[in-house]
């Protein structure tokens, strides 16, 4: 299988996108200990359970969710199938856990 740079790009942009601003937001999230503004609704000033614990949890998530896009890049390579079957796993289990961490550290009263 002989591609060139454009039908590499073309092949792959979604899910290099989804690495470049998950592992972003993650690293964001981590370094400065606190839900960045991006992530809100614009006037959501509520207050937070624990917002250092948000970050650091949800830093985690966004950068697994990027490893799970990565993933999907290598394997768009072998079987575009397994990527979407792959990405939809990790999408599924990216949702729970920011569900489950939504709710034991995030906004009060929401």
């Amino acid at each position: 299988m002989n591609m060139d740079l454009n039908e590499i790009i073309e092949l792959t942009w979604i899910p290099i996108l989804a690495f470049v601003m998950s592992t972003a937001a993650g690293i964001h999230m981590l370094l400065i200990k606190k839900r960045p503004p991006y992530l809100r609704v614009k006037g959501d000033n509520r207050v937070m359970q624990n917002e250092e614990q948000y970050a650091k949890v949800g830093g985690i998530l966004l950068l697994l969710f990027g490893l799970g896009a990565a993933g999907m890049v290598v394997l768009l390579f072998f079987n575009a199938y397994a990527a979407l079957a792959e990405i939809v796993v990790v999408f599924l289990i990216f949702s729970v856990k920011w569900r489950d961490m939504n709710r034991k550290y995030g906004p009060l009263g929401g």
